[in-house]
């Protein structure tokens, strides 16, 4: 036998304890904070020194971005909000698949059995007897020893059939080594199975359905140290362990718990259609290999790694996850639920965490908001930060005379030099800067990687159709390495990062998004939002249409800073939009164009950062417009616009709390806000505004009457 530790090429560095407490042969499980710590203690997970890590420090005007560089399991994004194109060498890049829902046979759906036909099998602390009331044992001897075959505390199934198991087993396993093609059906009716040595149920052949006995209590349960036969063997590596296809169905309960590494692992298609799974697992809860689908289902999963995954990165049609229904509690230190082609979700509930969840996450742009730099003046930038810090002193900012160009205002001069600018001297403050996610050992695939911690990821495709979601994640919300499309559904994330991210495209055309904490709300390379209702919060920009494309230039790579017009884009056609940033607005390193929707936009209070922030046009032609902020970095709508702006800047800051609106001159309210914070700079769009006709604007006590001459008016007051 050769005896083998947790993987090393996981995630289990600790100290072989196994990681879970077992009581009576039951996993205690605890899906509160003092679960994730106790696990976290027990297994050792993930929080490795990161060796020597890079940091950019970059002044640019009062805006200080501070970048440190670090691998993360993905290779998608950068603190700074910036996104870099996802390295996806190692995953899926390409999905064919086409599913809207699961494909489910007639058997599988079947949780009957014919009882005059099943093997019944008693498990008895050290062994295992198969009952007299079986019928072939009755009938034909022979054929019974051909199907299923014991040996004291093992037993092999060799041909299809029903096998239906009850009671308690100490140390011992349940295997079946038959055809692909035969079906094995295993009927859990009452059992508590534990393996030492290796995975308690092995499942090396056969197309396997779990059926899970109405009422009953059933718990698997493996070591930390497997016993292989052969040297240099890698598998079984889950308490549930199959090669072949593998279905769960039923309205039991299943308790897993995989000391050794996964909970549930198939290499083939994995699927669920009833049933209640309470899943605790050093490693990944859920894995199947070609996909995994889920019916319907109650699921709680506690797991070092990742909660549900199908991680086939070869076949462009396999490696999808597909739920349509059920009840999700997931607490994982990893990923939540992760694909290689597509992630669909149609319905269900879920609660997921990940990693230590929002509470105690840092972003870069927290460490500079004003809210932070007000309660430590001395911060990163010492004593001077106080007086670098961007806020408008009291009275307000005297903005630069004459209009604000369409660009913006323009940075300092001068080049940055390559690698950043020397972050500042002196200490760093107390508390320390928060590091990139900790570099961890290679994965399952030998890859060295960081630890991913979104709540739902998909290398390719991920669309949200129906759900209702609560998401508290360490990293991204909702992340793709390509696209992201939300159909419907309610989702709510509190996340340290952002909120929703696609590389490439995010598509919103339904749905409520309420994104309550993030560094940036949602992100992609180029945003559609057509319908839905949408709120957010960011401590840096609210909407950010950035990233690395095929379409921009090697050119413009190598001269980011001087040149943002990177093709992106940001389409707003319909929708109630919400946005309250620290940072930009809607922020696009291209085109903003709006035609329609609703939006309400309160941008930064300091200096650094615009509402409206654009590398190329800002072209209204539909929709209401509501945007407030700061006017330093301030960018009007730009001129190809066809609705009409009125655009607003004074020398006196505006209190939160203030009122907002634009009357006609018949004192009609036209457009109406309430300020969050201290605000300098407004500007208004709306379908019943016209060139010539007068409108009176007010800002708290502050009257002004105006009459726009052109598309894009400007106006001081």
């Amino acid at each position: 036998m050769q005896k083998r530790e947790p993987d090393r090429n996981l995630r289990t560095t600790g100290d072989g304890s196994g990681g879970v407490v077992v009581i009576k042969g039951v996993a205690e499980m605890n899906t509160g904070n003092e679960g994730r710590q106790r696990i976290k203690k027990r297994l050792e997970l993930g929080k490795m020194e990161t060796g020597k890590r890079k940091i950019l420090a970059v002044l640019l005007g009062v805006l200080l971005i501070c970048t440190m560089s670090g691998c993360r399991r993905d290779g998608g994004e950068t603190e700074t909000g910036i996104a870099k194109a996802a390295d996806t060498s190692s995953h899926a890049s390409v999905s064919t698949v086409t599913l809207t829902e699961g494909k489910y046979s007639e058997e599988k759906l079947d949780d009957t059995w014919d009882e005059n036909q099943a093997v019944y099998l008693c498990l008895e602390n050290d062994k295992i007897t198969i009952e007299e009331r079986t019928g072939l044992e009755k009938g034909d001897g022979a054929a019974l020893k051909d199907k299923v075959e014991v040996t004291k505390s093992t037993v092999v199934i060799k041909s299809a059939g029903t096998y239906v198991f009850s009671g308690t087993l100490k140390d011992g396993q349940i295997i079946v080594d038959g055809d692909k093609e035969e079906t094995v059906r295993l009927v859990f009716n009452g059992v508590s199975l534990t393996c030492t040595s290796l995975a308690p149920v092995y499942l090396k052949g056969g197309n396997v359905i779990i059926t899970l006995t109405e009422g009953t209590e059933n718990t698997l349960l493996d070591g930390s140290v497997y016993e292989f036969e052969d040297e240099g063997a890698k598998e079984p590596k889950a308490a549930v362990f199959s090669k072949d296809d593998l279905t769960f169905n039923g309205t039991g309960t299943l308790h897993v718990i995989g000391n050794y590494c996964h909970g549930i692992q198939c290499k083939d298609d994995l699927k669920f259609i009833s049933g209640t799974y309470i899943i605790s697992a050093v490693n990944d809860g859920i894995v199947g290999k070609d996909s995994v689908s889920i019916r319907d289902g109650h699921f709680t999963i506690e797991s070092g790694d990742d909660g549900i995954k199908a991680s086939n990165t070869e076949d462009s049609d396999k490696g999808y996850v597909l739920i349509e229904n059920g009840f999700f509690q997931i607490m994982a230190d990893g990923d939540g639920i992760q694909a290689e082609t597509l992630l669909r979700i149609n319905g269900g509930d879920f609660e997921i965490t990940t990693g230590d969840g929002s509470q105690n996450v840092k972003t870069v742009s927290d460490m500079h908001s004003p809210d932070a730099r007000q309660g430590s003046k001395t911060g990163m930038l010492g004593d001077k930060g106080a007086e670098m810090e961007g806020q408008i002193p009291e009275g307000g900012m005297t903005p630069p005379e004459g209009d604000i160009p369409e660009g913006g205002m323009t940075p300092p001069e001068g080049d940055i030099p390559e690698g950043g600018m020397a972050p500042p001297e002196g200490d760093i403050p107390e508390g320390g800067m928060t590091p990139p996610k900790g570099d961890m050992p290679a994965h399952e695939d030998g890859e060295s990687e960081t630890v991913s911690t979104k709540g739902l990821k998909s290398y390719v495709e991920l669309i949200i159709a129906g759900g209702e979601f609560n998401l508290d994640t360490q990293d991204d919300g909702i992340h793709s390495n390509q696209n992201v499309t939300v159909q419907g559904g309610s989702i709510t994330v509190s996340t340290g990062d952002d909120g929703i991210h696609a590389e490439k495209t995010l598509i919103v055309d339904g749905g409520s998004i309420d994104i309550q904490k993030s560094y940036e709300g949602l992100e992609g390379f180029d945003i559609v939002i057509k319908d839905g209702d949408i709120k957010i919060e960011a401590s840096d920009d609210g909407i950010n249409a950035a990233g690395d494309s095929e379409a921009v230039t090697e050119e413009k790579k190598k001269d980011f800073m001087a040149d943002e017009d990177q093709g992106a884009s940001m389409t707003i056609n319909g929708g109630i939009i919400y946005v309250n940033a620290n940072g930009d607005g809607l922020d696009a390193n291209g085109d903003i164009f709006i035609d329609g929707g609703e939006v309400t936009v309160h941008g930064p209070a300091d200096g650094g950062n615009g509402t409206l922030d654009y590398a190329a046009s800002c072209r209204i032609t539909g929709g209401t417009l509501v945007a407030i902020g700061s006017i330093g970095m301030a960018q009007k709508p730009s001129e190809d616009s066809t609705q009409v702006s009125l655009v607003f800047q004074t020398d006196k800051a505006i209190e939160a709390g203030a009122v907002i609106s634009l009357k006609d001159k018949e004192g009609n309210t036209l457009a109406e806000t309430v300020t969050e914070k201290t605000a300098q700079w407004f500007a208004i769009s709306s379908p019943n505004l016209s060139v010539g006709e007068e409108y009176i604007f007010c800002a708290g006590t502050a009257e002004k009457e105006v009459k726009p001459t052109q598309t894009v008016s400007q106006f001081s007051f």
